[in-house]
């Protein structure tokens, strides 16, 4: 029998052993997503037998587990350290603003593989805990950004809308590890998200009447017409309706979770039927990304061709931004996941991915040509700036009727242009 020291110097071993067990899983979730990695993986990165992995954790999904219920843990100290904050009524109300968001971020970027698994990889969990611990809101944290900006705008008109300034410095911070994982300075993001929010872009900001009659706006709002409508289809047999029934179970469980049966499933259909109609779910996924890749690239070229002022570019890209988050809530989902992953393999994917690139490198030309002119504020190097600007019009926005869209628009309008705090 060993001694209580030989007891306790295993034990101490083990516990060591489970934690760097646990960081190298994080490092594999975060880089190639939870789904796409293997205990064989997780082994091979430890440098152990599989079979002694298993003496450690007996699935990937325990690990997960573990990782989550540190987060939640630090949550809810970081929910204290926020209130702390707040409650420094000697602070300049902007500065405590930056220290709650720096704070936040530095949470999120700590909590990298966490934040991966509640924004990439939710659809593709396979156990009911895991898919519990997954779904899990923050609604203390969201009470925390509505006393920040109630504290900075303490009576506030209706211009400023600060339900969704509140949302908007919320999503921000919180997903810095997914937006920006290779940010090393979250009190400078803090500063960099705030001022465009509350300083805008614009040293002179048109009226909402020049806007709506822009060259650009007209383009937008033609691209806009040629994406259709969308509507079920009248053959319950089509390819038309097998596909839409693809794209909601893409966007509900993931597309490397979707089988073709779960396909015929959702579409009411025999398996006979869905092979006479489509090949393969590459096919199908394929069609669904090319088509939403062409109806967005139309916007964005149509917008270019123009040849309006940066202001007003900027302007009809933020309606390209609200139309598309309203018109393909699917499609985004599912982009979004094989946006996140190292191991995408389909063409269609690579694709969009490529051409996301391209639409983001023409943002940050806009803004180079505006700051050079001088129509545009100097908030930074449009290499940092274009990819915030995306990210503000990415926010979860109310977009089901039109008008929360319109909303949606003015507030971007009297904030990310004109600066929510800029004399009017």
């Amino acid at each position: 029998m060993g001694t209580p020291t030989d007891v306790q110097g295993t034990a101490v071993e083990e516990s060591s052993r489970t934690t760097e067990i646990r960081n190298i899983a994080a490092q594999l979730f975060e880089q190639s997503g939870f789904s796409a990695t293997t205990m064989s993986d997780i082994a091979t990165a430890v440098g152990i037998l599989p079979g002694s992995l298993y003496h450690h954790f007996t699935s990937k999904e325990e690990i997960a587990l573990e990782i989550l219920a540190e987060f939640e843990h630090d949550r809810a100290d970081l929910i204290q350290t926020l209130t702390g904050l707040l409650d420094d009524v000697d602070r300049d109300p902007r500065d405590r603003l930056v220290d709650v968001s720096a704070t936040v971020i530095a949470f999120s970027l700590r909590h990298r593989a966490a934040m991966r698994l509640f924004a990439y990889d939710a659809p593709s969990v396979s156990t009911e805990r895991l898919r519990a611990a997954v779904g899990t809101s923050a609604p203390s944290l969201e009470r925390v950004w509505k006393r920040a900006v109630d504290r900075l705008i303490p009576s506030p008109d209706a211009s400023l809308d600060t339900e969704r300034l509140a949302l908007a410095l919320h999503f921000l911070s919180i997903n810095a590890a997914i937006n920006t994982p290779e940010a090393d300075d979250p009190e400078a993001l803090a500063r960099l998200q705030i001022s465009m929010l509350l300083d805008g872009f614009l040293a002179a900001a048109p009226t909402d009447e020049e806007l709506d009659a822009s060259d650009a706006m007209r383009a937008a709002l033609e691209g806009i017409a040629s994406w259709g409508k969308s509507s079920p289809a009248k053959d319950p047999t089509s390819r038309e309706h097998i596909v839409n029934a693809a794209r909601a179970e893409f966007a509900r469980r993931g597309y490397d979770a979707t089988t073709v049966r779960d396909i015929a499933n959702a579409a009411g259909v025999r398996m006979g039927t869905l092979y006479r109609r489509v090949g393969s779910k590459e096919e199908i996924l394929t069609e669904i990304v090319e088509t939403y890749k062409d109806h967005i690239e139309r916007a964005y070229e149509a917008i270019r061709a123009a040849e309006d002022s940066d202001i007003a570019t900027l302007d009809a890209l933020a309606l390209i931004f609200v139309e598309a988050k309203h018109r393909f809530q699917l499609e985004s989902e599912i982009v979004k996941v094989g946006w996140s992953s190292s191991r995408v393999s389909i063409p269609a994917v690579q694709a969009f991915q490529e051409s996301t690139s391209t639409r983001l490198h023409y943002v940050e030309s806009v803004l180079a040509h505006g700051r050079e002119s001088g129509d545009i504020r100097d908030l930074g190097l449009p290499s940092d700036v274009g990819p915030q600007f995306r990210f503000i019009l990415w926010v979860p926005y109310p977009y089901r009727t039109k008008a929360d869209r319109r909303r949606t628009l003015r507030f971007l309008r009297n904030s990310v242009l004109r600066g929510l705090l800029q004399p009017r």
